[in-house]
């Protein structure tokens, strides 16, 4: 276990470091230096887009890499030609993608063209950019299977995000045209394709023997089906995570209100950020638990799990909201970016409710009725695609924030429903309704706090630092006074004690 929790720490170190960049990117150096709709389009469209469509293309490839991966096993003969199969059956399904995009781009034209010109310019470059991520997908897939983790992070998550950092920055001082920016963003995609399969050859895992003799054999039905299941739980998952950003430019605003959604949204997500850690810490207990049958502890795990996350994105939600008319002022052309402040408190909500029904996905899928986790994924897919097309032309950006939250609290309900009527399992109790009402007193009072000077640093800072004092001291000390979570009560006693 100690490589997997060596590299499980330093790519989550990664992982949060290229985070905070790709932030700093999209909220200052993108509105610095580029238009509302060529935001748009650099950090929406030209990303969500190809992302979407190589979650269909790869055909399941990086799944089937790491669930099939120990059939193969095999490095002293090449691991029987896996690596090749990798490298070649990906192939198939972006080879048929771009001959149907091609022969849809009157279709895709006529989407785009009147309210977001700009993207039918860069038609083509969807092309490269979908097959990057396909590739990028298998090849990271095929590095974790020899539990390596860390480099493949550093070049998604740090490398790609400095480079566009540094083209943007070149477009900005005017060593760059537009076309260029968007010929250097597509060029880094496959320079960290071109990277990921040189640090495979320094694992000595580039192997280039052919061998499809297992195509004849049972394995391969079970690759093929296990490849059409997973395909629908990856695509609606990638689907959950963009379809706003390919949705937008369709209507009236296209490119620009993308930006405003995009930036804004990127406030609220920030509160989901500590549910990765604990899930990732708690999903290896609950397997545990679920092998010895140990429904006490599963329970166990779910109350907490829901209280701590409910009590932790409450306090992350209330220091943004706030100080976002602060966290405003410093976004260059702000005024354009405070239309779009309910966008922050829709996410910010649908974040929270997903956080305060605990870990419901991770004790699912590690059930007996781990199938329905992917059924209840679909109906949020199509949930958001059918809300988005129900309230984006009447509402805007305001009209995508309010279908994430109208689906992801739906979904979150069938979890909640599906476990209680199947595992007699549910993670509230009081203190959920007292975090609740805790949040919205600390806001009350908070509201109150004068703004202090006006137009300056100083006073900037004095606002910021006033008001998420007040939000920390009245939030922990009340949750400490009236025990809200156990797990922060012993935190906050071992510190004081020490």
């Amino acid at each position: 276990m100690g490589i997997v929790i060596r590299q499980s720490l330093k790519a989550s170190i990664v992982t949060y470091l290229g985070t905070a960049i790709g932030t700093f990117n999209v909220i200052f150096l993108y509105n610095q230096f580029l238009s509302q709709s060529e935001v748009g389009l650099i950090a929406g469209a030209l990303v969500s887009i190809p992302l979407i469509f190589a979650s269909f293309t790869q055909l399941g490839i990086p799944h089937i890499a790491v669930r099939f991966f120990p059939h193969f096993d095999d490095p002293s003969n090449e691991h029987r030609g896996f690596f090749s199969f990798l490298l070649i059956s990906p192939l198939v399904g972006w080879g048929l993608f771009t001959l149907g995009y091609i022969a849809l781009r009157g279709t895709f034209n006529a989407i785009y063209a009147t309210n977001s010109p700009l993207l039918p310019q860069y038609f083509y470059y969807i092309i490269p950019l979908t097959g990057s991520f396909l590739y990028m997908s298998v090849l990271e897939s095929y590095a974790r299977v020899h539990l390596r983790i860390v480099v493949p992070a550093i070049i998604r998550e740090f490398y790609l995000r400095v480079a566009n950092a540094c083209l943007i920055l070149g477009f900005g001082l005017g060593y760059l045209s537009f076309d260029q920016l968007v010929q250097g963003i597509t060029a880094s995609y496959l320079v960290a394709v071109i990277a990921l399969l040189l640090y495979i050859k320094k694992l000595k895992r580039f192997y280039t023997r052919l061998d499809f003799s297992f195509l004849r054999q049972p394995i391969f039905k079970e690759m093929v089906a296990y490849g059409g299941w997973v395909i629908l739980a990856g695509a609606s998952f990638t689907l959950i995570q963009h379809v706003e950003k390919i949705m937008l430019p369709a209507y009236t605003g296209g490119l620009g209100t993308t930006a405003i959604f995009d930036i804004n949204s990127r406030m609220g997500l920030m509160i989901a950020i500590p549910r990765n850690v604990i899930a990732a810490i708690s999903t290896p207990l609950l397997a545990q638990a679920w092998k010895r049958n140990d429904t006490s502890q599963i329970e166990d795990i779910y109350k907490k799990s829901s209280l701590n996350l409910l009590l932790v994105g409450c306090f992350l939600f209330l220091l943004i909201w706030c100080n976002l008319d602060f966290i405003y002022q410093i976004i260059p052309r702000h005024e354009v970016y405070e239309a779009g402040r309910w966008v922050v408190l829709m996410v910010g909500i649908s974040k929270i409710i997903d956080m305060g029904t605990g870990l419901n996905s991770e004790i699912l899928i590690n059930s007996k009725y781990y199938r329905y986790d992917l059924l209840f994924y679909m109906i949020l897919a199509v949930g958001i695609v059918v809300g988005n097309l129900i309230f984006i032309p009447l509402y805007s950006y305001n009209g995508a924030a309010l279908a994430s939250l109208i689906a992801l609290a739906g979904y979150n309900a069938i979890k909640y429903f599906f476990l209680w009527a199947k595992m007699g399992l549910q993670p509230f109790e009081w203190k959920t309704a007292w975090i609740v009402l805790l949040s919205l007193g600390v806001w009350y009072v908070v509201s109150f706090i004068p703004v202090i000077g006006e137009g300056d640093w100083v006073a900037w800072i004095l606002n910021l630092g006033v008001r998420s004092t007040a939000v920390g001291l009245l939030f922990f000390l009340a949750g400490w006074a009236l025990d809200l979570s156990p797990d922060l009560s012993a935190l906050i006693k071992s510190k004081l004690s020490k």
